[in-house]
């Protein structure tokens, strides 16, 4: 669909029953003041004949496929997301990341089923990979294993990336109102709409600090209404994954 941010905003009214994460948003350039265009750009005719032959052999793969290396890439990327979040005790972003992988996954596996069909028809023209096809119902699953090359893979991070600050940008904000609600608990608010990995806690800290300073940071940070359960539990996070040990003085120290 596409509409305005307050349409988003009528189809997505809980933010916390899973619908709003397993949605993709995109966001268009903002043209309020962009001046009328002489001539807009439109599809030529061989750009709309390739994209009505790709559609047309799409419908014959049908199937299950395992991509490695599409695998491996989710996960290296929800790694980087996981450490950079923990860092910053950033949980909307961290909750955000799961099903963000999963559709970016899904999206680059379109894309190389588009590049399979791309191929197909540039060796064997569109009857003849249709036949081809058909006669070779398991071929396209071949094919799709070959085109998880770098170029592909890379775009898998580019997907990702988009969808979740998108996500955050949307809807960051109504996520933490409604953790910090009755109904939820254990979720501290942020005034932060979006966060870099330079602007987090613990790139902030010294490589040797104390509790107090990471409060400080946290606040600053997060905004006041962090607590001292908040900065305990986040260091206890730090310290599980080997980010920092405790000293003998009590101090924090980087690894």
């Amino acid at each position: 669909m596409c509409g305005t941010p307050d349409a988003l905003y009528r189809v997505v009214s809980n933010y916390t029953d899973g619908f709003q994460s397993r949605i993709a948003v995109a966001r268009t350039p903002d043209n309020t003041f962009a001046p009328l265009e002489d001539k807009p750009c439109v599809l030529t005719d061989r750009q709309r004949e390739r994209i009505q032959q790709i559609a047309h052999l799409l419908p014959l793969m049908q199937g299950e496929v395992v991509l490695p290396k599409l695998e491996a890439k989710g996960r290296e990327w929800l790694e980087r997301i996981r450490v950079e979040t923990m860092k910053n005790d950033d949980r909307v972003k961290a909750r955000q990341r799961f099903r963000v992988c999963v559709t970016a996954q899904r999206m680059t596996c379109c894309l190389m089923l588009c590049k399979v069909c791309e191929g197909l028809i540039q060796k064997h023209g569109l009857s003849g990979a249709e036949t081809l096809l058909k006669q070779r119902p398991g071929l396209w699953k071949e094919l799709l294993l070959k085109v998880q090359k770098p170029s592909m893979l890379e775009a898998y991070d580019v997907i990702a990336d988009s969808l979740l600050e998108n996500a955050l940008y949307f809807f960051r904000s109504r996520i933490e109102n409604a953790f910090i609600s009755r109904d939820y608990a254990g979720y501290q608010t942020s005034e932060r709409q979006k966060r870099g990995k330079n602007d987090s806690i613990f790139e902030r800290l010294d490589v040797l600090f104390s509790f107090e300073q990471a409060m400080q940071h946290s606040v600053a940070v997060k905004g006041v209404g962090v607590n001292h359960n908040t900065v305990r539990q986040m260091l206890k996070n730090w310290r599980n994954q080997g980010l920092v040990v405790l000293t003998d003085d009590g101090q924090y120290r980087k690894k």
